[in-house]
């Protein structure tokens, strides 16, 4: 030492030693603290969403109970709009009652005139109309465009307004409400009757069909409005059938065809009814009365030999396509084909594609080009392939020209 005799005083570190223990027991209790938390996460994390809940519930409680008070004022509201709108509805029970037995008393004649009038003047008749009757109610009389009484109806003209009052009379214009089963009987309604009333008359009867339909049991519906049962339809006139029938054969379940013979004076009724092609377990109607391009599709349907069946196509293709749809036989293979290739291609994966039904359809169009309706047997072997790819690709082609539907209907399938 330099100073051998100078004083040097030490400080005392029993604090600082204090101090520092102090800090280390905190930082070990947070470190517990920590691992605690780390070691119990699940219960922490639960207490930390109630927590927060806690607080939302704390921070809202008056939007709460503003929120509660304001319910409670809607559901009062609504209680009370309940309780009105099945008073009201109990009030039009009542009130409907009253009118069925009030409308037992009275023929409402009135809603039968305008309903026929209206169809009068839908069909195109304007030579006269009905009116109620002065100072007689309830009773109708015929009356010409200058308002004289009409004296002078034909044959035909009389049917159609009777035929217009019946199916007022089935619909329930003239009825209660009460009456809602009923039996419809139509025997030959059409007689006397232009082109153009037949299509008409047709066309209500079809509407009645479908009633009917909608109301049988098998379907298990109850169709509200018009109450038919049961329709029976009788004819002698071909045309009247036809455009009836053309969409009634596939309704097995529902619909039946009968044909009458009389001979020595005994008639003798037989159902149309078959085997069914598609599945002999089964039974199908089919029409009696056809016309031949209806007898082409049943011969189509029912052909399994491949050289008979493609004049039946032949003859098929070329009085829709070229008579009704007015394509021609020079671009028709150009819109099936060329347009719709894709159709009657089928890629192979890792192969070239199969043209097969390309082939098949640019046969078939070129037989309805051919004026003979035969082949000479050089250009194609008709019978080298099934009658059912014919079948196959002869769908194809009224589905590449968007005539599936047709298609459909004269195959008998239910869209």
């Amino acid at each position: 030492m330099t100073e051998p005799t100078s004083v040097v005083a030490l400080e005392d570190t029993d604090s600082l030693l204090i101090e520092i223990g102090t800090l280390i027991d905190e930082i070990n209790r947070q470190i517990n603290a920590n691992n605690d938390v780390v070691n119990d996460k699940k219960a922490k994390k639960t207490a930390s969403i109630n927590q927060v809940w806690e607080h939302l519930a704390f921070t809202l409680s008056a939007d709460v109970t503003k929120y509660k008070a304001e319910q409670a004022k809607l559901q009062k509201e609504a209680d009370e709009l309940t309780s009105k709108a099945t008073a009201a509805r109990r009030a039009f029970n009542t009130a409907t009652g009253e009118i069925a037995e009030l409308n037992k008393q009275v023929v409402n004649t009135q809603a039968a005139i305008a309903s026929i009038n209206a169809l009068l003047k839908d069909s195109g008749f304007q030579g006269f109309s009905l009116r109620e009757k002065k100072d007689t109610p309830n009773v109708y009389e015929v009356i010409r465009e200058d308002g004289s009484i009409a004296v002078k109806l034909s044959e035909g003209e009389r049917n159609f307004i009777a035929f217009l009052y019946f199916y007022n009379l089935v619909r329930g214009s003239h009825s209660s409400d009460e009456v809602k089963d009923k039996i419809v009987v139509i025997d030959d309604p059409v007689s006397s009757m232009d082109s153009n009333t037949l299509f008409i008359v047709s066309a209500i009867i079809r509407e009645m069909v479908e009633v009917c339909y909608n109301n049988t049991d098998y379907r298990g519906q109850t169709v509200q409005g018009d109450y038919i049962k049961q329709i029976f339809i009788l004819t002698h006139n071909v045309y009247f059938h036809r455009e009836i029938t053309y969409r009634q054969v596939g309704r097995y379940k529902s619909v039946s065809f009968y044909m009458i013979h009389k001979t020595d004076n005994v008639s003798t009724v037989k159902l149309c009814d078959r085997e069914s092609e598609s599945s002999p377990t089964e039974r199908e109607n089919y029409n009696p009365v056809q016309n031949s391009y209806a007898a082409l599709w049943d011969e189509f349907r029912a052909l399994k030999s491949t050289i008979p069946l493609l004049n039946v196509i032949r003859r098929i293709l070329e009085y829709y396509f070229l008579q009704l749809c007015g394509y021609e036989g020079t671009n028709i293979r150009k819109l099936v084909l060329d347009d719709n290739k894709d159709k009657f291609v089928t890629p192979v994966e890792g192969g070239k594609p199969d043209y097969e039904k390309y082939q098949l359809a640019s046969a078939m169009l070129t037989y309805i080009n051919n004026p003979q309706g035969i082949s000479d047997g050089l250009n194609y072997v008709e019978d080298c392939v099934d009658a059912e790819q014919y079948k196959s690709v002869f769908k194809l082609i009224f589905e590449s020209l968007h005539q599936e539907q047709h298609y459909n209907m004269m195959m008998g399938i239910e869209a």
